[in-house]
């Protein structure tokens, strides 16, 4: 295949140009933290677009972005296989040359392959038939587990059903005809990938992964040593080279497999007079102002992203508008989860499922199948008597029994997916604050997560809890609250707290409504809904908001302790409220968030009810910027021991007035046994 120079050119202008510059980057990106990489803003894209995309718990996936764990799921060979069968070798011959080219492409709707435009550098269908004669895709050429060579399965490619170019993105897209070349073989066995247009899918330090035909040759991917080192520019992505020549054309992937840029020319080894050099050192001469790929040295590589192929896409009339370029702009054209398995590029059913040979079995009348016995729930409100109706008949209920019921509680808690969930965010603030974490004496009360016992933080959307085994409610909940990103749409009569267990730990291990059915306590927030009700969209906001309806995010909490219509709630609820007004009056990006952490303070002589040690004060630790940017942190203690004069407690023992005091970090983590990070004792406001 022949690049154009100038393509080869411009690459050298975008991307770093010497061995030097490479180093330095690399250096650069492993001394720093991905949000100071990428910024506050695309840090929160990056944030979402795992959350949505992610084929494994997103607090892994993100854990891997922000660089504290580099290793993969399994399913990430399983998935990347899967997502391959869309790649194909692109071959023709080109009538110029008097040979056969090669490169790669790959499906990206159910009729449109992607390449290069300098693959076919033509604008039109009579221009592609003047080029190319017998084009085509070859689909799994490639070897199979066993070494040996699959059956190519081949395509013709079909301009004049669809053919656009744009030399600008180094784009073409070609129709595919839908029958392979034995007229046996569909097109949408191969599936296709899709293109993400939204900003959110690569960041500085992470690593791309390249599905290619290498100069023609044998499937083969370049995998893990492909750093991003630039993405910074609106149309391109600059990434540590690990291609062979000839890889034009290919998909380039993220860790979530997600298509993030068209592979294009990158940035070429040249000697001190500007010659293009082999891998011997030999320059490579330039014919008619192209010079052969297949010889070329890559010193960096450069990709065009998928967020700008996507927008030329969809603003270009003549694809938009064509019946085969409107999936572009359909809301079903999505790569987000959630999924029960990849709804794009599949196994073929041989390779998904053994095919058990039938045993003969003697003639029989058939039977008709089993079917699920449907049911019809209907409730009344009002005077009505509430009916359950199936097909046996009618029973009477309560609306109460079907909201309350154990059984239904139980599922409902069973199926809770927190797969999703990211967690407290350690550089939420720009700077890394971790969640304080227990000493040695704490951690054997602790209650560890029964698919990884030596965890035992629970994530969920912008908190995360440690349990207490024994007391049953949190140690601490450790909260990111971001004051810029709040929806007015999501008033009192939007929310409804539906309490759950977490499925994640030992139910025993937590409080529960029959607990707090008749104790005369409430269940007090130690993460505030309020404070999670932020996100990238209103939705997103409202789920955050209720997870917080969690018993492993409560501890007991008398009324008028809890309700702000007694009027001490108030006074707990304005400093935090003055916390948050503080930290969103700047302008900048951290000024609008702060942390916050919560937690019971235990005692050894805390009151017992229903066999269980109730806390009577609680901690909460603010940290925020002030007006000059400088990190804060203000310890506070918050006494109810005064207003538990209704709660029939097995002992009874409290001769402590209501009260609301500052505390230094250092008291609390005495008081607790919770060792908090340096950083913020460091910006410690309490003074003697």
């Amino acid at each position: 295949m022949k690049l154009p120079v100038e393509l080869l050119k411009k690459a050298d202008a975008q991307g770093a140009r010497s061995p030097a510059e490479l180093a330095g980057a690399h250096a650069r990106i492993a001394g720093s933290s991905a949000q100071a990489l990428d910024g506050l803003e695309h840090f929160e894209l990056r944030r979402s677009m795992i959350v949505a995309s992610a084929r494994e718990p997103a607090s892994l996936a993100f854990e891997r972005y922000m660089g504290t764990n580099d290793l993969l799921g399994i399913n990430y060979l399983q998935i990347g296989y899967m997502q391959s069968r869309a790649v194909g070798r692109v071959r023709y011959f080109d009538k110029s040359e008097r040979k056969t080219a090669y490169t790669t492409g790959f499906m990206v709707s159910p009729e449109l392959m992607m390449t290069n435009h300098h693959v076919f550098p033509v604008e039109d269908a009579a221009g592609f038939a003047a080029l190319a004669e017998d084009a085509a895709i070859e689909f799994d050429y490639e070897f199979d587990a066993l070494g040996r060579h699959r059956e190519s399965i081949v395509h013709a490619l079909d301009p004049a059903t669809f053919l656009h170019t744009s030399s600008e993105l180094d784009l073409a897209l070609v129709a595919v005809r839908p029958l392979d070349q034995t007229g046996r073989r569909p097109l949408s066995d191969h599936g296709h990938l899709v293109l993400n247009g939204n900003i959110g899918k690569a960041g500085e330090g992470d690593y791309a992964t390249i599905i290619q035909h290498p100069d023609g040759q044998e499937k083969q991917i370049a995998l893990r040593d492909n750093e991003i080192i630039d993405n910074k520019q609106s149309d391109v992505l600059i990434y540590k080279s690990d291609t062979a020549q000839g890889s034009s054309g290919a998909p380039v992937f993220n860790n979530e497999w997600q298509v993030i840029a068209l592979h294009s020319a990158g940035v070429a080894k040249k000697d001190g007079q500007g010659h293009y050099l082999d891998k011997d050192d030999q320059v490579i001469p330039i014919v008619n102002d192209r010079i052969d790929e297949a010889r070329v040295v890559w010193l960096s590589n450069r990709g065009v992203r998928v967020s700008t192929i996507v927008k030329h896409l969809t603003s270009t009339p003549s694809v938009s508008l064509h019946p085969l370029g409107r999936i572009f702009s359909s809301p079903a054209y999505d790569d987000s989860r959630p999924f029960t398995t990849l709804p794009k590029p599949r196994l073929p059913d041989d390779e998904l499922q053994m095919k058990a040979t039938p045993t003969a079995t003697p003639a029989t009348a058939p039977v008709a199948p089993v079917l699920p016995t449907p049911i019809e729930i209907r409730i009344s409100i009002g005077n009505g008597a509430p009916l359950v109706q199936t097909n046996g008949g009618q029973q009477a209920v309560t609306a109460a029994h079907l909201l309350a019921s154990p059984e239904i509680e139980k599922k409902l808690e069973d199926a809770q997916d927190y797969s999703a969930c990211l967690g407290f965010e350690e550089e939420f603030m720009g700077i890394r604050i971790p969640m304080p974490t227990p000493n040695a004496k704490l951690r054997k009360k602790l209650a560890f997560l029964t698919g990884n016992p030596s965890a035992c933080v629970l994530k969920y959307h912008h908190f995360s809890t440690i349990q207490h085994a024994v007391r049953r409610v949190p140690v601490v909940s450790a909260i990111n609250v971001h004051g810029k990103h709040r929806y007015d749409a999501l008033g009192a009569e939007t929310r409804k707290d539906n309490w759950l267990r977490d499925n994640r730990i030992d139910y025993d291990a937590q409080l529960d409504d029959k607990w707090y059915a008749k104790s005369g306590f409430d269940k007090g927030h130690l993460s505030r809904r309020e404070d999670a009700e932020w996100g990238t969209t209103m939705a997103a906001a409202k789920t955050a908001a209720d997870m917080t309806c969690s018993y492993a995010n409560a501890v007991p909490q008398v009324p008028a302790f809890n309700r702000s219509v007694f009027g001490y709630h108030g006074k707990w609820g304005e400093l935090e409220q003055k916390m948050l007004e503080e930290g969103v009056e700047g302008e900048s990006g951290k000024a609008s968030r702060i942390c916050v952490f919560s937690g019971p303070l235990f005692l050894d002589d805390d009151p017992v009810y229903a066999a269980v040690q109730v806390a009577l004060s609680c901690f909460k630790v603010v940290a925020w910027y002030d007006k000059d940017g400088a990190l804060r942190a203000t310890g506070y203690r918050l006494s109810q021991e005064e207003l538990v004069g209704n709660i029939e407690f097995e002992v009874l023992n409290f001769d402590k007035l209501f009260k609301l005091e500052q505390k230094p970090l250092a008291w609390i983590e005495r008081a607790t046994g919770l060792v908090f990070p340096a950083v913020l004792k460091g910006a410690d406001t309490f003074e003697d």
